[in-house]
């Protein structure tokens, strides 16, 4: 599963799933850029990889702003000259019922996880098809695939990643290119707390009754972007069963 000497692109690696992501690809020999609208984080998160024997460098980037994203492939692909892997996990997931839902709540919320998902795919595809090799890895959410109470524009958002994810996967298939999405479920991060206030009930419905840790999800994610995960595309992984589902 060797990521030795691969240039990692980690969007939202500054916390939660996508720092434990960068910080495991690092552990492991990638050179890891952490991308992050929250750069003081992000180099944060960078001191933990080097201090551990890792390479890593921080970006400012919001995935929303499209010219955002385009200088943070270029610089990648100048300064590198390839990009190996991508690890999509930068998203939002403001709680919002339904019916009190405004334009604006809607749009936030699709401009970051799903415009931000077309943004860095598109650019970084444009890379791969190049050099005609490559990985992809959308952190998604069981809330795209079994929807959601009070989340229903995160929920769509994310069904929107799953969907454009198998597309992708058809699309760059022909390049040498993978194309996955690691779908967590319940994950013991902030944004997770914060969204699942009823945590412990949550914990009781799921089949293994617990909820996932980062490094869980990291594990996956460090599989799909090495050697085990070569013959893998189009995949949604993860969504974990539930009781009575």
């Amino acid at each position: 599963m060797s990521v030795q000497h691969q240039i990692a692109i980690v969007t939202g690696g500054a916390s939660g799933i996508g720092r434990a992501c960068a910080a495991l690809l690092g552990k492991h020999g990638a050179q890891v850029i952490v991308a992050d609208r929250d750069q003081e984080q992000a180099r944060a998160a960078c001191e933990e990889i080097r201090n551990h024997g890792g390479s890593a460098i921080d970006m400012a980037c919001d995935v929303s702003d499209a010219k955002a994203v385009g200088r943070l492939v270029a610089h990648t692909k100048g300064t590198f000259g390839r990009i190996d892997v991508l690890v999509h996990a930068a998203g939002i997931c403001p709680r919002k019922p339904f019916l009190e839902m405004t334009d604006e709540d809607w749009r936030g919320v699709l401009n970051v996880n799903l415009d931000g998902t077309f943004y860095i795919t598109r650019d970084v595809a444009r890379v791969m098809s190049v050099q005609r090799s490559g990985t992809m890895i959308l952190i998604t959410s069981d809330r795209g695939v079994h929807g959601s109470i009070d989340y229903a524009h995160y929920a769509a958002s994310k069904g929107g990643m799953i969907a454009l994810t198998k597309s992708l996967a058809l699309t760059m298939g022909q390049f040498g290119v993978t194309v996955n999405a690691v779908n967590p479920g319940l994950t013991d991060t902030p944004l997770g707390r914060a969204a699942n206030p009823a945590w412990q009930e949550k914990m009781a419905i799921d089949v293994l009754g617990k909820v996932s840790e980062p490094a869980d999800v990291a594990a996956m994610v460090l599989f799909l972007a090495g050697t085990g995960g070569a013959f893998m595309t189009g995949q949604i992984v993860g969504a974990r069963m539930r009781y009575g589902a």
